[in-house]
């Protein structure tokens, strides 16, 4: 796992624990200080090949970190 999917990781366990559902792709961005949704998107994808996450597409907020 690379040094920035770690941090985006760890940035979505703790949005999730302190408000209860997973952040936005903007959300996202703006904690890591991404310029492009884009770059998240490869992030995030990278974690759910890693089965680190799941995504449910076209849903808003469908990110679940995977325990284990």
């Amino acid at each position: 796992m690379t040094k920035r999917q770690a941090e985006l990781l760890q940035f979505i366990k703790n949005y999730i624990n302190k408000y209860g559902y997973s952040p936005s792709y903007v959300d996202m961005m703006n904690g890591l200080r991404l310029k492009s949704k884009s770059g998240i998107h490869r992030l995030v994808h990278a974690l759910v090949k890693r089965n680190k996450l799941k995504h449910h597409p076209y849903n808003a907020r469908s990110i679940e970190v995977v325990n284990g």
